[in-house]
């Protein structure tokens, strides 16, 4: 039974094979030796290199630059970037097509980095060059040092470190500030040395009304765990201060209409405003 089966089969096949609209479909299908082509075919290959990693830390010296492009409605607030100046020149070095600007937090436009610098890291793509003669990285960091307002530190061929450099930033540090501050009163350095004695300071702070358009409204809990205060001038003061990271160290300045609770005005029992914040 089995033989006659395949014997069967077999017939069924060579009789779908030897109809015209088989053969028609053997033929259109390439199967049979196929027609050749009327025109070439053309293939297009692209290489490119793997990304090329830079880490290091930057110092920023002015308090009318932005950490990247600050463009609003089309229209560009300021002339120049962080991330601009550093990577002019590190696009040339490497000779590479683009490039992406990664940093554990960035400071607002009015504000100095200082200390040892804020991490971040280059993304180079479509570099020609995945290295530098000896003395080239140190080269960059003082050509960039040229522009006055950035400076570069520590410039280094690294991995993909953009998860750690976030973690650099997470709430678990402490980051340190020093601010001017105006207050509406006469103080005392009495006063202001009290200041210091009741850190650690708990604050609540809803997201800022100058964020709000682009930060959920939500409420932090922070903390300011230490705070040394000294006396400019009757109604002036300088601040040192150790904060949580992600404190929002103008607010708890001047309490942000009282969205952060305790603010400085708080504990003084006056208004008080941030005039300057490194």
């Amino acid at each position: 039974a089995g033989g006659a089966e395949a014997a069967d089969s077999i017939r069924s096949v060579l009789k779908a094979l030897s109809s015209e609209r088989a053969d028609q479909l053997l033929r259109a299908s390439a199967l049979c030796p196929p027609q050749p082509p009327s025109r070439p075919n053309v293939l297009s290959v692209s290489v490119e290199h793997a990304a090329v990693f830079l880490g290091g830390r930057y110092l920023k010296l002015s308090r009318q630059l932005p950490q990247t492009a600050w463009i609003i409605d089309g229209v560009r607030k300021c002339p120049s970037s962080v991330e601009e100046i550093i990577a002019a020149p590190v696009l040339k070095a490497f000779d590479a097509a683009s490039l992406k600007f990664h940093s554990a937090g960035r400071e607002d436009v009015d504000v100095r980095m200082l200390g040892l610098g804020r991490p971040f890291m280059l993304e180079l793509r479509g570099a020609h060059r995945s290295a530098l003669p000896a003395g080239g990285l140190e080269a960059l960091q003082t050509q960039i040092a040229q522009s006055g307002v950035v400076h570069v530190r520590e410039l280094r061929v690294t991995e993909a470190l953009v998860q750690s450099l976030i973690k650099e930033g997470e709430d678990g540090h402490c980051k340190d500030y020093r601010a001017v501050v105006r207050l509406g009163r006469d103080v005392s350095q009495v006063e202001l040395d009290a200041l210091g004695r009741q850190c650690p300071v708990e604050l609540a702070q809803l997201t800022p009304l100058r964020v709000l358009h682009r930060r959920s409204h939500a409420s932090r809990p922070r903390s300011v765990y230490a705070l040394r205060a000294t006396r400019l001038a009757p109604r002036f003061a300088s601040l040192d201060l150790t904060t949580q990271a992600g404190t929002y160290v103008k607010e708890f300045v001047h309490g942000d209409f009282g969205r952060t609770s305790p603010s400085l005005g708080d504990l003084l029992g006056c208004e008080a405003d941030i005039l300057q914040l490194d």
